[in-house]
């Protein structure tokens, strides 16, 4: 396993879910708490990695596009588009892995990590 690719994959992840939870806090009232978890654990023959945030969320018109290279949601001073496309290439073409995400748009965005056993 390449670990420091697998670490790129999670700093991307990390770092959107920041970015996500910083936005909805300064267009939120006080009582929003922002919250990141992450769960790991083995299902039938994978291990699954889950990054979940209570941040902006994604639309679904966003959502079908967020593994396109060069698409962002960002500001272009602060993303290239490149980090999802390059996080699913990891997983996908160098783990044999799966790299999903659920999302409800104003609520939550989690991203979901299978890495095969072996």
């Amino acid at each position: 396993m390449d670990v420091e690719g697998i670490s790129r994959v999670l700093l991307n992840i990390l770092n959107n879910a920041y970015y996500a939870l910083t936005d909805k806090k300064k267009k939120s009232d006080s009582s929003y708490i922002p919250t990141l978890s992450i769960h790991t654990g083995m299902h039938n023959d994978s291990f699954e990695i889950r990054v979940r945030d209570n941040g902006t969320g994604v639309s679904e018109e966003t959502g079908k596009k967020i593994f396109t290279p060069s698409f962002t949601t960002k500001p272009s001073s602060e993303g290239t588009g490149l980090g999802l496309s390059l996080s699913r290439n990891i997983v996908e073409k160098e783990h044999n892995g799966s790299l999903t995400f659920r999302s409800q748009e104003g609520l939550y965005t989690e991203f979901i990590i299978k890495l095969p056993k072996s």
